[in-house]
C-alpha cells in the first residue's frame, strides 16, 4: 500500500491553504431597511448565506435602524441589534443565535408551552441547534437543517424524537422516509434505507463499532433520549468517510454550549406489557450547565427494567422429499415439501438497558473548540423459553398437497415430541470515546477529531444457548396431524399418543445443545480536515483533509453438543443407565405461562409444558465448562472464530461554490476522496490448522452535489457520486458455523470485494408554509458486483459423520445489478383551520425502490430482488398541539421482502410478509416544567410472519407485548 506517499501529498496540500489563509474578516454588501427587527434578521439571513434562529417573542415588537454598506456578517448583526436587548453567539455551520443579554437564553431554553421557534424564509438551521420545543418546532427544526444542508439529506430533530415512544434508536429512524427497520423481539433492530443494508453509522460523525456479529452496532440497546438530531445523508460529500451504498445516519447528541446556563430535564414512566401482564419502569435524566460563556459539561443517562412475553410458531424450515405419497396413489412422488418441525415458543424475557452520554464544551477564545465526548450502552436480556417441539418423518398415512409440491396437510406416524426449555441470555456493550479540537476564524477552519469504540458481548438469541434436548422413553410412541391449510399464525395441529406429551416423567436426555455467540470489536479512527473560504467568483471555499480507520473484529460461535451417554456417570443417580429430567441440575417443569398464542385462532396445543433452566447450574452440575471457542475438544470450536483485522487511510479534496444565474441562486460542492484499504483475515480450516488470507484494494470517489434556488421556497438538488460499501467483515472471515437444528451452516469468504456503485439522485423541495414542505425524490444506483450467496449441500467432515449432510451457504462476488426508485414526502401545519383545529398537522411519507441482481431462486429460476428490500414503505403521522396538549400518532408499514436466499432441497427462499404498526404518544402540560406523558407501542400487535417459496410454506409467526408507557416528565 501507498499510505505513506499518499499521507505526504495531502500535507503538502494541506499547508499550501494553511499559508495562503488571510486573517483579514470576510465582507459582503448588505441592503437592510429600517423596520421590524423580526423582517431585519430574515433579511440579514439571506444576505449574508448564515443560519439564524430567534424565538418570536424575543424579537416581536423591536425595531432596528436597519444596515447599507459593505461589512463582515457579525459587524452587520451587531448593528441591528445594538440597542434591542439581544446578542449572539455562533454555533456550528456558520450560524447565528439571537439571545437576551445577560441571561445565557438560547434556543430550547422553554418549556413547551413557552415557546416556538422561528427561522426565516430562506435561514438554515445547523443541525447542532436543535434544543427546541413543541412538535411544530421541531419539524421547522428538521426543515431548516434539510434546507441548509450541502448535500440530499432527512433530519429529525429531539423533539421529534421525544415525541414518539421509541424504545431505541432503530424505531427513530423508521419515521425517515426511505427508511425500513426489522424487528427482533418486539424491538427496532436493523434497518435499510431506500431498500439497502449496505449502510454507514455514525455517533457524531465519528465511526461506530458495536458488538454485532459484523461489528455493527445493537440499536436496540442505543436509547434515542440522549440525541439532539437524526440525519440521515443519501447523497455523499467528498468528506464524508465512504462505507455507505444507501445512506450514511449520523446520530448527533446534545452539546452543553448550545442549552440553557443550567439545564435539567428527567421522565420517570411504568412500562406495562399486556401478554407479560407486567409493570416495569423506565427513566432518563439530563444535566447541562455552563460553567461559564465559554465551559459547559453535559451528563445523561436512560435506564429501564422491563419485562415482556412473546409467543412464536416455527417451523424449523422445510424439506424437500421424495419419500412422501401426495396423490394417495400409494407411490410416493418426488420433489415435495414437508415441515420440519411444528415449534411453539413462548418467550419469557427480562430486559435491563442503560445509557450513559456525556459530553464537556471549551471554547477557550473565539477562534478554539474543544469537545469531549463519551457514550456506553448496556442491554442485558434474560430469556426463558418454552419450546413445544413436534418432530415429523416421511412416515404419512394421508398428505394434501398443493399445486407449488407443498405438503400443506398430513398425518405422520411415529413423531418425536420434545417438551424443551432454553436459557437464552443476551448480554451486549458498546463504548465510543472521541475528542475534536477545532480553529475557525473569518477565513479558515482547521479540525482534528479522533475516537476509539468498542463493542463487546455475548448473543444467545431465540434458538441458541442452552437447552436440555430431552425425548420419550423407550415404548411412548406418538402419531401427528397438521393443517396449514387455514393461513392462521399457527397451523392445525392434533397429537395422538399412548402417554401424557404433558407429563415430564415421560422423557429422557438425548444430549445437550450448548451454544454461544460471542464478539469482542474495536475501532481506532482519526481525522484532519481544512477549510478555507476563497471567495474567488463562485468558488466560496475549498476543503481537503485524510483520515485513518483501524477495525479489529473478533466474533465466534462455539457450540458444545455432548450425548447423554457421556454424561451418565456424573448424572445417572439411580443407575438405571438413562438421565430423567428429575436428574438434569437447573431444570425444574410446571411453570404455567398460560394458553399459547391466545389471540390466534385455529385447533392446535395451547397448554404447554413450560419450565425454567439456570444453563450456570447446568453446566456446573454436570462438569461442563462454557463453550470456548479456542477449545478443541467442543464439538465446533476454533472453525467458527471469525478474526479480521482492516486498515483504511483516505484523503479528499471539495471545492464548494455559490453564485446566481440571473434571479437563480444556486449552491453546490464537487470533490474526490482516494482510499486505500488493507485487510488481514485469520480463520481455522480445522481446530488446529489456521489460514491467514490478506488483500488491499484503492478507489477514486467522486462526487458532486448542487441546490439551485428556483425561488424562496422552492428548491432542485441534483447529485451523483460513486459509493463503495465493504461486505461485513463476518463475511469475509474464513469461518464454518454449523446449525444442528436446520443442517444448514455459514461460510465465509476472504476473496469478497467491496459493493461498488454509481449513484444519481435528483429532488424537489418545496417550503410553502412554517413547518411544511412537500419534497419528491428521485435515485438510482447502478451496482457493479453484487455479493450473492450460494447454497450446497455438503458432507463437512468433523460434523457430517454425526449429524449429516449440511446446506452451506457462502457469499460470492456476483454480476452487475441496479435499484432505483422515488420518494414522496409531505408535511404541514394545520394552522389555517379554525381554532382549536388550527392545533393539527400531518406528515407522511412514501417510497417505492426495485432492484435487478444476478440471484436467481433455486426453484423457478426467476430473478430475485435485493434482499431486504421491500417495494413498498410508507409512514402516517398525525398530531395535535396547544398550549396543554400534544397528541401524535404514527403508523409504518413496509411490504414483504425477500429475507435470504435458499437452497430448493431447504424449501426455497425466506420472505417476510409485510407489516404495519401503530404506535401514540399523549401528553398534558400540567405546568410549564411539568407534563404527564402516555405512550403506546404495537397498539394493534399485528403479526410478523415468514414463509419459504410460496405461502402456504409458513416457517414462522410471531405476536409480541402491547406495551404502555405512563408518567411524569419535567424540564427546567
Amino acid at each position: 500500500m501507498r499510505f505513506t506517499s499518499l499521507a505526504a501529498a495531502l500535507a503538502a496540500s494541506t499547508c499550501m491553504f494553511a499559508i495562503a489563509a488571510p486573517a483579514q474578516a470576510q465582507q459582503r454588501s448588505f441592503d437592510i431597511p429600517q423596520g421590524s427587527l423580526k423582517g431585519a434578521l430574515d433579511a440579514f439571513g439571506r444576505q449574508s448565506g448564515r443560519p439564524v434562529i430567534y424565538r418570536v417573542e424575543d424579537v416581536s415588537g423591536i425595531s432596528t435602524a436597519g444596515f447599507r454598506g459593505a461589512a463582515s456578517p457579525e459587524q452587520v448583526l451587531a448593528a441591528l441589534l445594538r440597542g434591542t436587548g439581544l446578542g449572539s453567539r455562533n454555533g456550528e455551520a456558520g450560524a447565528f443565535a439571537i439571545v437576551r443579554v445577560g441571561n445565557g437564553q438560547s434556543t430550547g431554553a422553554s418549556s413547551p408551552s413557552q415557546a416556538s421557534v422561528q427561522a426565516g424564509p430562506s435561514d438554515e438551521a445547523p443541525e447542532q441547534e436543535i434544543v427546541v420545543t413543541g412538535i411544530r418546532g421541531s419539524l421547522q427544526q428538521s426543515i431548516n437543517v434539510k434546507r441548509g444542508a450541502d448535500s440530499i439529506v432527512d433530519v429529525i430533530t429531539a423533539q421529534d424524537i421525544g415525541k414518539l415512544p421509541d424504545q431505541n434508536v432503530a424505531e427513530s429512524l423508521s419515521r425517515v422516509t426511505g427508511v425500513q427497520i426489522s424487528r427482533r423481539e418486539g424491538d427496532g433492530s436493523t434497518f435499510t434505507i431506500r431498500g439497502i443494508s449496505q449502510n454507514r453509522l455514525e455517533i457524531n460523525g465519528r465511526n461506530f463499532i458495536g458488538p454485532g456479529n459484523g461489528g455493527n452496532a445493537a440499536l436496540e440497546s442505543i436509547s434515542p433520549e440522549i440525541l439532539s438530531s437524526i440525519v440521515v445523508i443519501k447523497s455523499p460529500t467528498a468528506d464524508m468517510p465512504e462505507g455507505a451504498l444507501g445512506a450514511t445516519v449520523n446520530l448527533r447528541t446534545k452539546r452543553p454550549l448550545e442549552l440553557n446556563d443550567l439545564a435539567v430535564a428527567g421522565r420517570i414512566q411504568g412500562a406495562y406489557a399486556d401478554q407479560a401482564d407486567h409493570v416495569g419502569y423506565r427513566g432518563s435524566a439530563l444535566v447541562s450547565s455552563r460553567l461559564s460563556d465559554r465551559f459547559g459539561i453535559l451528563a445523561s443517562v436512560a435506564y429501564s427494567d422491563t419485562k415482556t412475553l412473546g409467543y412464536t410458531f416455527d417451523s424449523g424450515g422445510w424439506t424437500q422429499t421424495g419419500a412422501i405419497d401426495g396423490n394417495g396413489d400409494g407411490i410416493d412422488d418426488p420433489g415435495l415439501f414437508r415441515p420440519n418441525r411444528f415449534m411453539a415458543r413462548v418467550f419469557d424475557r427480562t430486559e435491563k438497558r442503560l445509557t450513559l452520554n456525556g459530553t464537556a464544551q471549551w471554547r477557550p477564545t473565539d477562534e478554539l473548540e474543544i469537545i469531549l465526548d463519551a457514550t456506553y450502552n448496556h442491554l442485558k436480556r434474560r430469556r426463558n423459553s418454552v419450546n413445544y417441539q413436534v418432530l415429523f418423518n416421511n412416515n404419512d398415512t394421508a398428505a394434501t398437497v398443493n399445486d407449488k409440491g407443498t405438503v400443506v396437510a398430513g398425518t405422520f406416524s411415529g413423531v418425536t415430541v420434545r417438551p424443551l426449555i432454553y436459557d437464552e441470555p443476551t448480554d451486549l456493550k458498546s463504548t465510543l470515546l472521541g475528542g475534536s479540537v477545532k480553529w475557525e476564524d473569518d477565513r479558515a477552519r482547521v479540525t482534528l477529531d479522533m475516537s476509539y469504540s468498542r463493542g463487546k458481548g455475548s448473543d444467545g438469541g431465540p434458538g441458541a444457548s442452552f437447552a436440555y434436548v430431552v425425548v420419550p422413553r423407550a415404548g411412548n410412541v406418538a402419531n401427528a396431524s397438521y393443517d396449514f391449510r387455514r393461513g392462521n399464525p399457527v397451523p392445525d395441529l392434533s397429537i395422538s399418543a399412548n402417554f401424557n406429551p404433558n407429563d415430564p416423567t415421560r422423557y429422557q436426555l438425548l444430549s445437550i445443545f450448548d451454544y454461544d455467540a460471542v464478539t469482542d470489536n474495536k475501532g481506532y479512527d482519526a481525522r484532519l480536515d481544512w477549510k478555507y473560504k476563497t471567495e474567488w467568483g463562485i468558488l466560496a471555499s475549498v476543503e481537503t483533509g485524510m483520515r485513518y480507520e483501524r477495525v479489529e473484529l473478533l466474533a465466534a460461535d462455539p457450540q458444545n453438543l455432548p450425548v447423554a451417554a457421556s454424561l451418565l456417570t456424573r448424572g445417572d443417580r439411580n443407575g438405571d443407565g438413562i438421565l430423567t429430567v428429575d436428574e438434569l441440575p437447573g431444570l425444574s417443569y410446571g411453570k404455567d405461562y398460560g394458553p399459547f398464542f391466545p389471540s390466534a385462532t385455529g385447533s392446535f396445543p395451547r397448554d404447554l409444558l413450560g419450565g425454567t433452566l439456570d444453563k450456570q447450574a447446568a453446566r456446573e452440575g454436570l462438569g461442563l465448562a462454557a463453550p470456548n471457542p479456542y477449545d478443541t475438544s467442543i464439538t465446533v470450536g476454533p472453525t467458527s472464530i471469525k478474526d479480521v483485522t482492516q486498515e483504511t487511510l483516505g484523503a479528499y479534496v471539495k471545492a464548494n461554490f455559490e453564485g446566481a444565474l440571473g434571479a437563480v441562486d444556486y449552491t453546490g460542492n464537487a470533490g474526490i476522496r482516494y482510499i486505500e484499504t488493507a485487510r488481514s483475515t485469520l480463520g481455522y480450516l480445522s481446530a488446529t490448522q489456521t489460514n491467514v488470507i490478506k488483500s488491499d484494494f484503492g478507489y477514486w470517489l467522486p462526487s458532486a452535489n448542487l441546490a439551485i434556488n428556483l425561488n424562496k421556497d422552492l428548491t432542485l438538488r441534483l447529485a451523483a457520486a460513486k459509493v463503495v460499501a465493504r461486505p461485513s467483515l463476518n463475511q469475509v472471515s474464513a469461518s464454518f458455523v454449523p446449525n444442528t437444528v436446520s443442517m444448514t451452516g455459514s461460510r465465509g469468504n476472504p476473496s469478497l470485494r467491496p459493493f461498488e456503485a454509481m449513484q444519481a439522485d435528483a429532488t424537489l423541495e418545496w417550503y410553502f408554509a412554517q413547518a411544511s414542505s412537500l419534497t419528491g425524490a428521485v435515485f438510482y444506483k447502478k451496482v457493479d458486483s453484487f455479493t450473492v450467496n450460494t447454497v450446497s449441500r455438503e458432507f463437512v467432515p468433523g460434523f457430517s459423520e454425526r449429524f449429516g449432510l449440511f446446506d452451506i451457504s457462502q457469499p460470492q462476488n456476483g454480476e452487475d445489478g441496479s435499484i432505483k426508485g422515488f420518494e414522496v414526502a409531505y408535511q404541514q401545519a394545520l394552522r389555517f383551520l379554525p381554532a382549536p383545529f388550527n392545533g393539527l398537522g400531518v406528515q407522511a411519507n412514501y417510497t417505492y425502490v426495485d432492484s435487478r441482481t444476478p440471484l436467481r431462486d433455486a426453484i423457478t429460476g426467476a430473478r430475485l430482488p435485493l434482499p431486504g428490500l421491500s417495494r413498498d414503505s410508507f409512514t402516517l403521522i398525525g398530531y395535535f398541539e396547544d398550549k396543554i396538549f400534544s397528541l401524535r400518532a404514527a403508523y409504518t408499514y413496509r411490504s414483504a421482502y425477500l429475507n435470504s436466499v435458499g437452497a430448493a432441497a431447504s424449501g426455497g427462499n425466506n420472505y417476510v410478509n409485510g407489516r404495519g404498526q401503530l404506535d401514540a404518544s399523549v401528553q398534558v402540560n400540567l405546568t410549564p416544567n411539568l407534563r404527564l406523558t402516555l405512550e403506546g407501542i404495537n397498539l394493534t400487535k399485528e403479526i410478523d410472519s415468514q414463509y419459504l417459496g410460496e405461502r402456504d410454506r409458513l416457517t414462522f409467526s410471531a405476536r409480541e407485548d402491547r406495551r404502555i408507557f405512563f408518567g411524569l416528565a419535567a424540564s427546567f
